[in-house]
């Protein structure tokens, strides 16, 4: 271990590739002297040897890295078993590789194996934390055996970044969990709370002469759906498509993404959600195209929300998206990403233009001047050409930001951001933030200002909730580990907060304050309170109005889901405008074998009579609302590669005004079951078939399939 640490890891190049089976017997392997041994814990014991030793060989040739793990156990029937999809979170054993490319101390890929054969594989930038939405093509296999698990794993040159040099020094580091003891460890020790730490990995020699070009990746297919919904004929609204992606290096550092007639058809359904505030919810990003990448087309204050590119139109219609495309890359420590989407236009009986034709546009530009020191500049650009009877419109956003590491514990950020569109005639519309902290690993203290002007607008690309105040927090936290025992750690936070309209009236000031711990054997227990001073909302109503304030507070608390039977539980009491509102949601997973489990998430919000201003009357009034929710999800793994999950929601929201006419209840059942297989690495077929019932219309049966192939 002393030598690794001094010396780093020297990968071997070999002329017969292993078979990538899970089984070390290949003849590449015999000879090379295993590195690993005994890993550094950070789980359930700080900075002593995982319990189980791990042997890791490399070798490479031409066109792939090969590394092989053994990782002993002496009693095999201990390990936990739960098979799921690929990327998502498993409470079982696993095998990590990280991989600092460009050796920046900073940035990179993460490659794990479970030990039932499921890959998950993700990004780590400065900037922007773990990303899980990068994807690659790369093969892995594992096998058991009386003294433990075995996992081979195959990396592509092709899906890495890496610089020209013919000789080049990578960082590296490997990991392991260990799930009945609650074990977690690396080689290289990294952050005593298990948090990857770029800095601290160490060297992997012996990469001379890598591939200097990468191939085209093509992905082409097919799609299509019908539609019953109780009218003549037995289908209606026959729809087909298409299309093909593409993944083109321009050089080793970067490399163009495009899209053409793309499918952004939803294969998961966006939950129902009975809303009652002033803004539209936030929806999560499902589409790979906006998905990769987003640590850099990510803009403070939400000025870049890809939702709003081929959203719905207000008439119900998916705006669609004609092509797109998006070019990523590194030179130096500069980083840079350039996004292009067009949409087609919406119409409304063959007559009514809804959604005109549009252009969308985003640059970034990253610089990274050492570990936890980056600049960021970042603009967005939408245009609507003049159509039918509607005059050219566009919106233009621009921001900065940055964040200064002085000696590792103190960190400097700054946000600002711009707006100009062509119908805004007054010139104030900017945002800024200031942040100043302190962070070690069990303690964080952090000073925030931010201030948002009045006509501060990137809505034609951005989500923003309110304008037109400034802000002031102090943030705290503690967190003791205490690695033995019952517990595992205990935490606690404060942060008083004060924010002030263009007015000068009190738009929302409190302290929020926070507290839990966790048991060695994975039970989670929370719990917060909020208490919140009287204060002024500027958008209820055509002049706003006055409230109270008052005490909110909840708890949440999980239990261990390594077992069959798991589940987490969250009650809240919230004070709502001159009311109060409770919350109170439930999930049970049920796991009778490895590959199969059951989700059971019911919920409810009750909110009881509050006074707001109803539009539709134009008169102030009580309003309550009641919703209800059950979702169940069900998931069952035919193998590593091939999936079927049934999703389904049963849902109603009711609203109640003082006028009667405007009163409103919503029902809504949907569900569908989804086939998923990989036939090939990276190449897919999905089918899908579903049912939607609406209020008291004739419910809606959807039948789609999609195939995707990988070159």
């Amino acid at each position: 271990m002393l030598f690794i640490a001094l010396c780093g890891i020297a990968v071997e190049r070999t002329e017969l590739a292993p078979e990538i089976d899970g089984v070390l017997n290949d003849p590449c392997w015999q000879g090379i002297e295993p590195a690993g041994g005994e890993f550094i814990a950070f789980r359930p014991r700080t900075d002593v040897p995982m319990s189980q030793l791990t042997d890791i060989r490399l070798c490479r040739d031409e066109e792939f890295l090969y590394i092989s793990a053994f990782l002993y156990d002496p009693d095999p029937s201990r390990i936990i078993h739960q098979v799921g999809a690929r990327d998502e979170y498993q409470p079982v054993d696993k095998f990590f590789v990280f991989l600092d490319t460009f050796n920046d101390d900073s940035n990179c890929f993460i490659f794990t194996v479970t030990v039932d054969g499921v890959q998950l594989d993700s990004r780590r930038t400065e900037v922007a934390g773990e990303d899980m939405n990068w994807d690659a093509v790369w093969s892995s296999a594992v096998s058991m055996s009386d003294s433990g698990w075995s996992a081979e794993v195959a990396l592509p040159f092709s899906v890495l970044r890496y610089s020209p040099e013919e000789e080049q020094v990578w960082g590296i580091n490997f990991g392991r969990t260990i799930s009945y003891s609650n074990e977690g460890g690396y080689l290289f020790k990294m952050k005593e709370q298990g948090g990857t730490d770029v800095s601290c990995f160490g060297d992997l020699t012996g990469l001379c002469d890598l591939p200097a070009v990468h191939g085209i990746e093509i992905r082409p297919f097919v799609a299509g759906r019908l539609q019953f919904g109780g009218g003549d004929g037995l289908f209606s609204d026959p729809w087909g498509s298409a299309g093909v992606d593409l993944k083109i290096p321009l050089t080793m550092q970067s490399v163009l993404d495009v899209t053409v007639y793309p499918d952004f058809g939803q294969v998961e359904s966006d939950a129902d959600q009975g809303n009652i505030s002033h803004w539209a919810p936030w929806l999560r990003e499902k589409r790979p195209f906006f998905m990769e990448g987003t640590e850099i087309f990510d803009m403070p204050f939400n000025m870049f929300y890809s939702r709003n590119i081929g959203s719905v139109a207000w008439n119900g219609e998916l705006i669609p998206i004609l092509g797109g495309a998006k070019i990523t890359g590194t030179s130096g420590k500069l980083r840079y990403g350039f996004l292009e989407v067009v949409t087609g236009r919406v119409w409304e009986d063959d007559t009514t233009l809804v959604a005109p034709a549009t252009s969308y546009t985003v640059g970034s530009l990253l610089e990274e001047f050492s570990p936890g020191s980056w600049m960021k500049i970042s603009a967005t650009s939408v245009d609507m050409p003049g159509q039918e009877s509607e005059e050219y419109s566009y919106g233009r956003s621009g921001s900065f930001s940055g964040m200064l590491t002085v000696k590792e514990d103190f960190k400097f950020k700054g946000k600002l951001g711009l707006t100009w569109n062509r119908f805004q005639e007054d010139s104030e519309n900017t945002a800024f933030c200031v942040d100043a902290g302190y962070f070690r690993e069990y303690f964080d203290m952090n000073f925030r200002v931010e201030k948002k002007d009045e006509n501060f607008n990137p809505s034609y690309m951005g989500y923003v909730q309110g304008n037109g105040t400034i802000s002031y927090s102090v943030y705290s936290s503690v967190f003791h580990d205490f690695k033995s025992g019952f517990m595992d750690g205990v935490w606690c936070g404060i942060c008083p907060s004060y924010s002030t309209d263009a007015s000068g009236r009190n738009a929302g000031s409190g302290v929020n304050t926070w507290f839990g711990g966790s048991t060695i054997s994975r039970y989670d227990l929370n719990f917060w309170t909020y208490c919140e001073d009287r204060w002024f909302d500027q958008y209820e109503g055509p002049e706003g109005r006055w409230y109270n304030g008052g005490f909110s507070g909840g708890f949440s608390s999980s239990s261990d889901y390594r077992k069959p039977l798991a589940g987490w539980i969250s009650v809240n009491h919230n004070n709502y405008l001159d009311s109060w509102m409770r919350k109170f949601a439930l999930g049970i997973r049920i796991k009778p074998a490895p590959v199969l489990f059951i989700d059971v998430e019911p919920s409810m919000r009750i909110q009881e009579a509050a006074t707001r201003y109803n539009w539709d009357e134009e008169v102030w009034e009580e309003t309550s609302s009641d919703w209800k929710s059950l979702n169940v999800s069900a998931s069952y793994m035919v193998t590593p590669l091939m999936r079927i999950r049934l999703n389904g929601q049963i849902s109603r929201f009711e609203r109640t005004w003082e006028t009667e006419s405007s009163s409103s209840i919503s029902d809504n059942i949907w569900a569908n079951l989804l086939y998923s297989w990989e036939y090939l690495p990276g190449s897919w077929f999905h089918f899908l078939v579903g049912e939607v019932s609406e209020d008291e219309a004739d419910p809606e049966f959807t039948a789609y399939a999609k195939l995707t192939r990988f070159f």
